[in-house]
C-alpha cells in the first residue's frame, strides 16, 4: 500500500513540475557516477578531460538544434533539450572526477 501511495506522489509530483525533478535526479546521478568511476580508475585523467570536451560541444550543439525555430517547442525539441542537460552533467561529472582521480599505485 505504501508503494501506491509513494507512486502517486511522484505521479502528481510529475503532472505538477514536469520533468524538472526527474532531470534533476538523473543529471545528478550521472554526474556522481562519472565521478565515482574515477575513484574505481576506469580511465585516465586525458581520457575524462576528453570526455568533458566532447560532451560539452555535443551539448552545445544540442542546445542550438532545440532552438532552432522549427524544431522549438515539438517532441524532438524536448528531446534535443533533456539530452542537452544530460550531457552537460556528463561534462561536470567529468571534470569532478579529475578531482577524485586517484592515481595507480606505484610498484618499487
Amino acid at each position: 500500500m505504501a508503494f501506491l501511495l509513494q507512486a502517486n506522489v511522484v505521479l502528481s509530483s510529475l503532472r505538477t513540475y514536469g520533468l524538472l525533478p526527474l532531470l534533476i535526479f538523473i543529471c545528478l546521478a550521472v554526474a556522481l557516477g562519472v565521478a565515482a568511476s574515477a575513484r574505481k580508475r576506469l580511465l585516465h585523467i586525458p581520457g575524462y578531460i576528453g570526455m568533458a570536451l566532447f560532451a560539452f560541444v555535443a551539448s552545445l550543439a544540442c542546445g542550438r538544434l532545440a532552438g532552432l525555430q522549427g524544431i522549438r517547442g515539438s517532441p524532438l525539441g524536448v528531446i534535443l533539450s533533456i539530452l542537452c542537460f544530460l550531457l552537460l552533467s556528463v561534462s561536470a561529472g567529468s571534470v569532478l572526477a579529475i578531482f577524485f582521480f586517484r592515481p595507480p599505485l606505484e610498484l618499487n
